[in-house]
């Protein structure tokens, strides 16, 4: 997932590797960090959940500005968001991997 935009110009990454380690990147800075089974059970749950095979690949309000816009890949495809439309497998998803984002 990569997220960009907003007020500030965000420009953040965050890769589920298969091997249970995940990469989040801020920037030029990047780390890796390994998940336990638990939370890797339950990210591979949410990328697994059938109701993502719904999702439109686009779902953008382009009248909107200073918004986050959201970027993933995953099963083969590409979705775009900004988080304007209601989608709550996304959603769960999104924020799931949002977690792993570094913080200020």
């Amino acid at each position: 997932m990569t997220v960009t935009g907003g007020f500030a110009g965000v420009n953040q990454q965050v890769v589920l590797r298969g091997d249970g380690t995940v990469r989040a990147t801020d920037g030029s800075e990047s780390t890796v960090r390994r998940t336990s089974a638990a939370q890797f059970t339950k990210l591979r749950t949410l990328l697994g959940d059938p109701a993502l095979s719904d999702v439109p690949a686009f779902t953008m309000n382009m009248g909107a500005a200073d918004m986050f816009q959201y970027r993933l890949q995953f099963d083969g495809r590409t979705v775009m968001t900004d988080r304007s439309a209601e989608e709550p497998a996304l959603d769960r998803l999104i924020d799931a991997l949002d977690d792993w984002l570094p913080k200020d």
